[in-house]
């Protein structure tokens, strides 16, 4: 996942905090915010490829690698990510941005979007797990559970096996410190049944999750999903692009897809990027290049 063009890391001090960060290319400004197990090294092919046509920022979260390791004890917060990507891009001056984000990542930039949407020119999102669209309390009450199989009995099918099959036992697991144990029930059950055993065959992206997985394995102990509501995303007015891969786990097809349905901006798009996992721009990032420029800048791009 290296290139001999991969740019030099830079630092920035942000809220108590020192984040690494890569700079390229030239254009309008894109952000790019990683997900679970991954760091800035997720996005090293897209972010070659993009800066073609933006200037790409492309920065680890708070306690991801290279940064400082996250203290025993500590809950990872996505609140406090969502308050790094604003101070990133207000330090830096550069709003209003363009973002791209994989998994609790694009749940970092909507969490933001409620409040700072001026910061945003286009939100470009791969599988936020917004569970809470579908669920708004956790766990969820039996009348919940009777109104979401009423209303979604396909998605009921599909996202509350994820939550009993995944999340639950991951975080069973993590809370007695079975960590190796919560790491591949967690990995397995988000990433999909084709991408985890790539991974596990592939030693440079292994690497990657070992260097990430105390993260994780922390917020399945201490943390909890954020509660992002129907309402919330109802009041998104940025033009939202919505990136689901079609080889991934389908409870994130269903939330994908009941997110654009009730998103209230006037500028809202879904795309299938085939022969793709969770780690959507991994699999096929000159697909993710293709959409994204199309939505943005309203044509294709030639790779």
């Amino acid at each position: 996942m290296s290139s001999p063009s991969t740019p030099a890391l830079c630092h920035i001090e942000i809220n108590g905090t020192r984040l690494a960060y890569r700079e390229s290319g030239q254009g309008e400004p894109l952000v790019l915010v990683h997900g679970h197990l991954s760091d800035h090294r997720t996005w090293t092919i897209l972010e070659h490829q993009l800066s073609t046509r933006f200037h790409i920022y492309n920065y680890s979260k708070r306690y991801s690698w290279p940064n400082e390791s996250i203290p025993d004890g500590q809950n990872p917060s996505w609140e406090q990510d969502s308050l790094d990507l604003e101070s990133f891009i207000e330090t830096l001056d550069i709003s209003p941005v363009h973002v791209l984000g994989n998994s609790s990542g694009a749940t970092v930039i909507l969490w933001l979007a409620r409040t700072k949407p001026h910061l945003f020119q286009t939100l470009l999102l791969e599988e936020p797990p917004l569970i809470t669209l579908f669920v708004p309390t956790m766990p969820p009450d039996p009348w919940t559970l009777l109104s979401l199989l009423l209303r979604h009995p396909i998605s009921f099918c599909y996202v509350m096996p994820y939550g009993a099959n995944t999340v639950g036992p991951a975080s069973a697991q993590a809370k007695k410190g079975e960590y190796e144990l919560a790491l591949t029930t967690f990995a397995s059950g988000c990433l999909g049944p084709k991408l985890w055993p790539r991974i596990l065959a592939n030693p440079e992206r292994m690497h990657q999750v070992d260097n990430n997985a105390k993260v994780i394995c922390q917020f399945l102990r201490y943390g909890k999903m954020p509660i992002y509501l129907v309402r919330d995303a109802r009041s998104i007015r940025v033009p939202v692009l919505v990136i689901t891969g079609t080889d991934g786990p389908y409870f994130a097809q269903c939330i994908n897809h009941e997110l654009l349905r009730v998103c209230g901006a006037s500028r809202k798009k879904e795309v299938k990027i085939q022969e793709a996992g969770h780690l959507i721009h991994e699999d096929n990032p000159n697909q993710v290049l293709e959409e994204i420029i199309r939505f943005v800048f309203g044509k294709q791009t030639t790779i």
